[in-house]
């Protein structure tokens, strides 16, 4: 699954980004460092990402769904059945390691994802891979804690309801799309060719070579 990601042509034909007129980006909170993860972390330090919103003509829009809907911390939500398109569909649920249906609450929280999207006209988001809200590329396919973790291609509730509605989404393991952003922004930063995007590594390729 890759056409939800910007092709470098398409982030060489934004605007140019000046201060007065900033790359709009809409961010998981958690990979600019908010302490929203289900454990009250911020799930690591995504500090490739916090250099590229930092930049003066980024204008970043931060939200995290499931603080929205479920509050820090929280119990673990994971997505059983489908992915967040199906999610929306009512045709998948999104089940707590606790056995709690938060299928209805993690739609309200795509849709105020969405509403923001909207209100703050972005151009891309850029989201916190594997989450059950957030993904992109890839999900936990039902609940993460068992003892052989399951994984399946598709993008989380809140992310799969921005992709409907036209919005690139890329995820914190998006190297190089994230270079071509990065350079976009800042001209003098050299693009690092050598990195490449999550369905582009060899887990990814492993994992699902029989699809």
């Amino acid at each position: 699954m890759k056409n939800h990601l910007p092709t470098k042509e398409e982030i060489q034909k934004f605007p140019t980004c000046t201060v007065e007129n900033p790359l709009r980006i809409l961010v998981s909170a958690c990979l600019a460092g908010t302490l929203c993860g289900v454990d009250g972390s911020s799930n690591g330090d995504a500090y490739w990402i916090k250099k590229l919103i930092a930049l003066p003509n980024a204008k970043t829009t931060l939200f995290c769904p499931e603080e929205f809907s479920f509050g820090t911390p929280r119990n673990l939500p994971d997505i059983h059945g489908g992915d967040g398109f199906d999610v929306l569909d009512g045709k998948a649920k999104v089940l707590t390691d606790k056995g709690e249906n938060w299928s209805e609450g993690m739609i309200a929280a795509a849709h105020e994802m969405l509403k923001l999207a909207q209100a703050n006209r972005i151009d891309i988001a850029i989201l916190m891979d594997m989450s059950a809200a957030c993904g992109s590329q890839v999900i936990s396919n039902g609940c993460r804690l068992n003892s052989e973790r399951k994984y399946r291609k598709g993008p989380g509730v809140a992310a799969a309801l921005l992709l409907r509605h036209g919005f690139k989404v890329v995820s914190q393991r998006d190297y190089r799309t994230l270079e071509y952003l990065h350079n976009k922004l800042d001209p003098l930063h050299p693009i690092d060719e050598s990195v490449i995007d999550h369905h582009e590594n060899a887990w990814y390729q492993s994992y699902f070579a029989s699809e």
